[in-house]
């Protein structure tokens, strides 16, 4: 088939802030290396004399929003050995409420910390639910007391991380390594230049859920020589030895293609990898073949009578719409190897030109589908597990415990994430689990499921709406709802529409292609704070998922 496309907030009381002006966002034609590039600047509160062990933890705890200087002053709470020991770049906690300090005698005491989120050393955010315990032990310093021993890393309010810290995308591969495969992580916009952290966290390889369905370049125990050096919208990196010893020179140009994909939100444009001690040896992303980084037409798709057709345009070259219109399709998911329509029992295989093959008559919910070919759908007999379908091809993927009340799914473009809703209740659950396959592209299972922010009332349709984004519609007192979802990001609630809607589809721009099917068929789009609908255009019978 021709492919239809182109290729949470607590202000923390102990501490003082300042705001001084930075230099303002990057500009076209130049590297951001700068070390501050936020708006606001927040000074900690030293250490009092006469504080007691209550007053030193909670201001130990507060000093993690002043990270100048290695967190200086938060190191001033400490004892010297202890100071040496603490590693702030080990996690970042997002706490909810102020941390809660309790005494076990004189020398040793707890912190409760109400924990939403925590983000790793190389920035992966992770939802977290419930309290964590942080313990210290204290001693008394020339009179005054001191920490003798702190949990590593830093405990901030969700108003001082988004201060603190900025989102950037790290692209990961699909196995065959001509598609992107995106991951959000988050790294101080004051700690070293973020060029040189992104750079560190690509080496360092996907989180441990992504990982069983990506591959990269950086070899496991490469690491970066020096700084980073700027030229211009190119940037040069020097790998040690191991990058080449663990998977040759041939290895540098994907990797450079990587690692500029990786740094393009900086300015870069243009990535050399050199090796240290090997002169001559070196490769450019501008050499390397492109990644495809998962851009579709962002005109929706939609089945106007017998007709599939994109908005504003004539009927597609390859018209599926009479055969659609044939079998009383409710959904049709496209991608370049064919598309799957659903009936609201009956999955089927369209291509032009040919009889819809049937997928399975058991269907629960909408079903989703890669570029290859390969149908994913959940059975109403089986709901512990997918279907897989490929030309008449079946196999099974078990789903994790809990996840058998499946009512929405939708895979990522790049066919290596599967992004699926759960009913709870008055709320739902969201999901993303990497789809791992075999070397021929066959899905064979799926990964540990990543958590995102739950979703009130009952989901009852999900779409990527980037590369990194979900929307998902849900309903709540029989009003809709929609919800826009960051993997391993913020989340975002959405103006609701004021007329029922039965479906959503994404481009891959967040909510600027985000589009809604309402119950009378027409095709709404945000704009500002409403929902308008497509001028122009009749009763649709559906809008097309575009993979």
């Amino acid at each position: 088939m021709k492919r239809m496309l182109l290729a949470a907030v607590a202000v923390l009381g102990l501490t003082g802030c300042i705001t001084i002006p930075d230099a303002g966002p990057v500009q076209l034609g130049h590297v951001d290396t700068s070390e501050q590039s936020t708006n606001l600047v927040f000074l900690a509160q030293e250490p009092q004399p006469g504080a007691t062990q209550e007053e030193i933890i909670l201001g130990f705890l507060g000093a993690g929003v002043s990270p100048s200087g290695g967190f200086s002053i938060a190191r001033e709470y400490l004892t010297d050995a202890a100071a040496a020991r603490w590693m702030p770049e080990a996690q970042v906690l997002v706490r909810a409420v102020a941390p809660e300090v309790s005494l076990a005698g004189e020398n040793e005491a707890t912190a409760v910390v109400r924990a939403l989120s925590e983000i790793g050393p190389n920035g992966a955010l992770q939802l977290t639910d419930g309290d964590r315990m942080l313990e210290f032990s204290l001693a008394q310093v020339d009179g005054e007391w001191r920490i003798t021993q702190a949990p590593d890393g830093i405990v901030l309010s969700s108003y001082h991380f988004d201060q603190l810290f900025s989102s950037h995308t790290l692209h990961w591969l699909t196995p065959d390594g001509t598609r992107s495969v995106p991951e959000v992580r988050w790294f101080e916009r004051t700690a070293g230049t973020r060029a040189e952290r992104v750079i560190d966290a690509v080496l360092a390889g996907p989180s441990t859920w992504l990982s069983p369905a990506v591959s990269t370049f950086g070899a496991v125990e490469a690491s970066r020589v020096g700084e980073a050096q700027v030229d211009g919208t190119s940037m040069t990196v020097v790998l040690d030895f191991a990058q080449v010893r663990q998977l040759g020179t041939s290895s540098l140009g994907p990797l450079a293609a990587q690692l500029a994909a990786s740094l393009r939100d900086l300015g870069v444009r243009e990535v050399i990898v050199e090796v240290e001690g090997l002169d001559g040896v070196s490769a450019s992303s501008a050499d390397a073949p492109p990644i495809d980084l998962g851009a579709v037409d962002q005109r929706p798709l939609v089945l106007d009578g017998t007709a599939l057709r994109a908005i504003g345009g004539a009927a597609t070259v390859d018209d599926v719409g009479p055969t659609l219109a044939a079998i009383g399709a409710t959904s049709f998911t496209v991608g370049e190897a064919g598309g799957v329509a659903h009936t609201g029992t009956t999955a089927a295989w369209i291509v032009p030109g040919v009889e819809p093959v049937v997928v399975s008559t058991d269907v629960a919910v909408v079903p989703t589908v890669d570029d290859s070919g390969w149908v994913l759908a959940q059975e109403r007999g089986a709901r512990q597990r997918l279907l897989a379908w490929r030309d008449g091809e079946r196999a099974e993927l078990t789903l994790p415990p809990g996840a058998d009340r499946v009512t929405a799914m939708a895979l990522s473009r790049d066919g290596a994430r599967l992004a699926l809703t759960t009913s709870q209740g008055a709320s739902s659950e969201v999901w993303v689990l990497a789809v791992v396959r075999d070397a021929d592209g066959r899905p064979t299972t799926l990964g540990e499921p990543y958590r995102m922010p739950q979703v009130d009332g009952a989901a009852v349709d999900i779409t990527w709406a980037g590369p990194t984004q979900l929307a998902v519609l849900a309903s709540e007192d029989d009003r809709p709802q929609i919800v826009m979802l960051d993997v391993g990001g913020t989340s975002e609630q959405l103006p609701s529409p004021d007329v029922p809607v039965r479906a959503i589809v994404g481009g891959s721009e967040g909510g600027a292609t985000l589009r809604a099917l309402a119950a009378d068929g027409s095709v709404l789009s945000l704009r500002g704070q409403v929902w308008s609908p497509a001028t122009g255009l009749g009763p649709v019978r559906l809008i097309a998922t575009q993979q």
